[in-house]
């Protein structure tokens, strides 16, 4: 089987909302169209069979993979545990304006490193685990595909995992890019590509 990792479209900045709850962006209205890009790519793939799409808890998730669902006639399984690793935090702001940010958090994402803010052991083991269950509810899924819909650090920390990386964020995700993994029934699994941008590269 295959499973092909989508990072979610472009989101707003967000700050906590009036009753404490922590910042959980949606998506800007580049990122609308971005995900119903992403959309129109499942609805004309005809040469994938995407038998499920798993979504983050987080809204940005959601809201990409909405676009998908409806042009599937799927429902999405949410997965909490492929939340990214900033989830909790009383504010959001997107990559595209931390470009020129002197942040130190910021530096460490560009060298490709989490925040000191995060429990890197923590979060390296629910990565594991809701991909592990993933995997184990098609372990005999043929050439079947499911469609993970989450974050770039999330899906950075999958492929750290499977290429042996040291460092957790490696890749340059774009907003709605695909990554693609493949298991054979045995269980082994090989990174076939990763941060395909063509169904979205006028919208970056």
């Amino acid at each position: 089987m295959q499973l092909i990792l989508a990072r979610h479209a472009e989101p707003e900045a967000a700050e906590a909302g009036p009753d404490g709850a922590p910042a959980d962006p949606e998506l800007s209205s580049r990122g609308r169209v971005q995900a119903s890009a992403l959309g129109w790519w499942a609805a004309n793939n005809t040469s994938e069979k995407i038998t499920e799409i798993v979504v983050s808890g987080m809204r940005r998730a959601q809201e990409t993979a909405q676009p998908v669902a409806d042009a599937l006639g799927l429902t999405p399984v949410v997965e909490t545990d492929l939340a990214e690793f900033d989830l909790g935090r009383s504010s959001y702001t997107p990559v595209h304006q931390r470009i020129d940010s002197d942040d130190p958090d910021w530096e460490r994402i560009k060298e490709g490193f989490l925040p000191e803010f995060v429990d890197v052991g923590a979060f390296t083991a629910r990565v594991r685990g809701a991909f592990d269950r993933i995997l184990a509810r098609h372990a005999d899924a043929g050439r079947e595909s499911v469609l993970v819909v989450c974050h770039a650090g999330t899906i950075n920390m999958f492929l750290a995992l499977e290429l042996a990386l040291a460092r957790p964020l490696t890749f340059p995700l774009d907003h709605a890019g695909l990554s693609r993994v493949l298991v054979s029934r045995s269980g082994t699994r090989k990174v076939r590509s990763v941060n395909e941008t063509g169904h979205v590269a006028d919208l970056l």
